[in-house]
C-alpha cells in the first residue's frame, strides 16, 4: 500500500526536499478511490474545487431517413467541492531511521494514519456547523435518501435500492461500519435461519442483491449507506511526502511529513440512500 512512500524514505537524497506522488499510488486502499469518480484536482491549499459536470443531457430522437436533425445541447453545471488538508508529522532518531526496515515500517504507517483520516472524513464527517465551509460525510450529507431502518430483515435494503434506481441510479456499492455487519450478519427468519448466507458471511469480499458491501471501521455507526459512484465526484491533490535533518538538527533527528488534500462532492443526492440499523437507535 505504501510502496512510493516507502520508496522516497528510503531515498537519502530526498530527505531535505518535498516530492509529490499521485495519490491512488501513494495510498490506494483510501474509499475515496473506490467510492467516488475522480472529477478534478485540488492545486496547492485551495479549500474548494469546481468540477463541471453534464446536469442535463441532450435528448436523443427517431427521425426519418435523410430527415435533419435537431441539435439538442445537454446542459453543463457546475458543483462546487469543499476540500480538507490531512497532515502527519513524525520524528525518528537518525540511528533508528538508519536501521534496516525503519524506513519501509514508517512508510507503511504514515499511509495507514492517512487512509484512516480521509475514510473517516469521507464516510462519517458531520456537517459543518454555520457558513463554514467544510467537508460533510457521506452519512451526513443533505438530501439523499432515506431508507428507513434495518431491524427485522433485509427488505429495507432492496426497497432503498429500488428507490434510488428509480431516482435515475446505477448502485455500485454498500457500505458499512462491522457494527452494522454484525447486526445484520444475526437477523433470521422465521425458522430461525439468518438472512445473510454462510456463503456471503464468509467471503473476503461480501456482496447483497450484487453489489460489493465494502466495510471500513471508520463508516457511521449504525448505518448503512447505498451509493451510486458516479454520483459521487472527488477532487484529490497530490500525496507530498518531506523528510528534514535540519528541523530536529540539536537532537539528530529526522522529521517525515506527510500531507493530502482532497474533498468530494455529490451530483445528485437523491442517487444514495441512507439507512439506519436497529430499532429505535
Amino acid at each position: 500500500m505504501a510502496s512510493n512512500i516507502t520508496t522516497l524514505l528510503n531515498n537519502e537524497a530526498a530527505w531535505p526536499n518535498s516530492t509529490t506522488i499521485e495519490a491512488p499510488q501513494a495510498i490506494p486502499e483510501a474509499l475515496i478511490f473506490r467510492l467516488a469518480t475522480r472529477g478534478g484536482t485540488v492545486g496547492g491549499d485551495a479549500q474548494t474545487a469546481r468540477i463541471a459536470y453534464v446536469d442535463d443531457d441532450a435528448d436523443a430522437a427517431f427521425i426519418k431517413e435523410g430527415e435533419a436533425i435537431t441539435a439538442d445541447a445537454p446542459t453543463i453545471s457546475e458543483l462546487v467541492v469543499p476540500t480538507k488538508k490531512i497532515a502527519v508529522l513524525t520524528v525518528a532518531s537518525r540511528e533508528s531511521y538508519a536501521a534496516e526496515g525503519v524506513p519501509n515500517m514508517l512508510g507503511g504507517s504514515l499511509a495507514r494514519s492517512v487512509t484512516a483520516k480521509a475514510d473517516a472524513a469521507f464516510l462519517a464527517d458531520p456537517a459543518p456547523a454555520g457558513s463554514a465551509i467544510g467537508m460533510t460525510g457521506l452519512a451526513n450529507y443533505d438530501g439523499i435518501t432515506d431508507g428507513g431502518s434495518i431491524t427485522d430483515g433485509l427488505d429495507p435494503i432492496i426497497d432503498a435500492i429500488a428507490t434510488i434506481s428509480g431516482n435515475g441510479a446505477t448502485p455500485t456499492a454498500i457500505v458499512m461500519g462491522y457494527d452494522s455487519w454484525a447486526y445484520m450478519l444475526k437477523l433470521k427468519d422465521g425458522s430461525k435461519r439468518t438472512y445473510i448466507g454462510a456463503d456471503v458471511a464468509n467471503s473476503a469480499t461480501p456482496q447483497l442483491y450484487g453489489l460489493p458491501v465494502i466495510l471500513s471501521p471508520h463508516a457511521a455507526k449504525k448505518t448503512v449507506l447505498i451509493i451510486d459512484g458516479t454520483q459521487v465526484v472527488s477532487a484529490v491533490g497530490q500525496v507530498t511526502t518531506a523528510t528534514s535533518t535540519e528541523r530536529y538538527f540539536e537532537s539528530d533527528s529526522i522529521g517525515i511529513r506527510v500531507t493530502f488534500r482532497f474533498g468530494y462532492g455529490v451530483l445528485r443526492p437523491d442517487r444514495l440512500a441512507k439507512l439506519t440499523v436497529g430499532a429505535g437507535e
